[in-house]
């Protein structure tokens, strides 16, 4: 429920709620990268920083809300649209390629939309960066989103009350040791998560990495499900392309 997948399959090791003790600035890092934590709104307005999120003492970074658009305007360099649910109003952004007319993500005003993005500030103001949008198909999806947020906020208060009372469980710790750098990403297969710590080996140059020189380093194994891999990663927000369809970076 709590993975970059959004797999409602009530699956909590290792995701956002994991409660083994990662103490490494790196293995925070990788937590923050991997997930993608249900909030409303209001959390986001009251979070504690924009460049080290902490949502209920847990860094995070990917948000998923759901709320309803109430103003939207498109410009020649970005889409915006104001979103609100009964927590506050946040501003989503999604900034336009130069070489594209629209967005692609043209939506209606009072229509209940599904946004995973990340947090950004900007003259003091909070707005979400926009990594997939799309509108409800169903008004259920409203109340599990609640579902998921109220879950969330329980079981992360009694994970971070359990933490501060120093009763972290041994097999915790040992599992953690055993974890090594080749081991999956939570929510991805083994094959994903190679894909992705190729491209994010990259993410210093100006255009990342293109689609070719990926197939250049990936075993010859996955060569054939490659674009499909690349699909699942855009879409669930872990990379992002940059000057073309063909390079890629990770968020």
């Amino acid at each position: 429920m709590w993975s970059s997948n959004l797999d409602n399959s009530g699956t909590f090791e290792g995701g956002f709620l994991d409660s083994t003790n990662k103490t490494g600035p790196d293995d925070v890092k990788l937590r923050r990268v991997q997930t993608i934590v249900p909030v409303m709104i209001g959390h986001l307005l009251a979070a504690n920083s924009v460049d080290e999120t902490m949502i209920w003492d847990i860094p995070a970074r990917m948000f998923s809300i759901v709320g309803i658009i109430r103003h939207m305007e498109e410009t020649a360099t970005k889409m915006s649209y104001d979103v609100e649910d009964q927590t506050g109003t946040i501003t989503a952004l999604k900034w336009l390629e130069a070489e594209k007319k629209t967005s692609g993500l043209v939506m209606q005003m009072n229509v209940y939309v599904n946004i995973v993005g990340l947090l950004r500030e900007q003259n003091e103001k909070r707005h979400i960066l926009i990594l997939r949008l799309q509108p409800l198909e169903d008004l259920n999806e409203l109340t599990n989103h609640i579902f998921e947020v109220t879950y969330a906020t329980l079981k992360a208060q009694a994970m971070s009350k359990k933490n501060k009372e120093g009763q972290n469980n041994e097999s915790s710790v040992m599992e953690n040791q055993e974890s090594s750098e080749d081991s999956p990403y939570y929510g991805m297969t083994k094959d994903q998560t190679l894909v992705y710590k190729i491209i994010h080996a990259q993410n210093d140059t100006e255009s990342g990495i293109e689609r070719s020189d990926i197939k250049a380093k990936v075993p010859k194994k996955i060569l054939q499900e490659l674009d499909t891999i690349l699909d699942f990663l855009v879409s669930e927000g872990h990379i992002y392309t940059t000057s073309t369809d063909n390079h890629f970076k990770t968020t």
